[in-house]
């Protein structure tokens, strides 16, 4: 009975982790024709300075996922621990968008001669 109920929690917390959407940064934007020079090189530098952000995030993720995955080794409490890994590599998605959305701010900046 016991173990029936430490694998239905377990499935359960899996289950939360893989249904989380992740909503990624478009890389184009309404209103991107009509930015100036000075606000695409702001957004760049707050783009660049998030991605920093959600990379160093995604790290210290992916070491607790480590550390949980060696926990689930434990008797008993071992399937908790290891429905509670995050699957979801939300950060990686949020951090490759935010690059992608830099590489578009760069054209853009680059077509109206931004820096020249």
């Amino acid at each position: 009975m016991y173990s029936r109920i430490v694998m239905s929690a377990s499935a359960l917390c899996l289950c939360g982790c893989a249904a989380r959407e992740v909503t990624p940064v478009s890389m184009s934007q309404p209103g991107d024709d009509a930015l100036s020079c000075d606000a695409i090189a702001q957004q760049i530098a707050a783009n660049g300075a998030a991605e920093a952000k959600y990379r160093h995030d995604d790290k210290e993720v992916e070491n607790g996922n480590i550390a949980k995955g060696v926990g689930s080794a434990a008797p008993f409490v071992g399937p908790l621990i290891a429905g509670s890994t995050d699957l979801s590599n939300e950060e990686q998605v949020k951090a490759r968008s935010l690059a992608d959305r830099n590489e578009q701010l760069r054209y853009l900046a680059n077509r109206k001669g931004c820096g020249q």
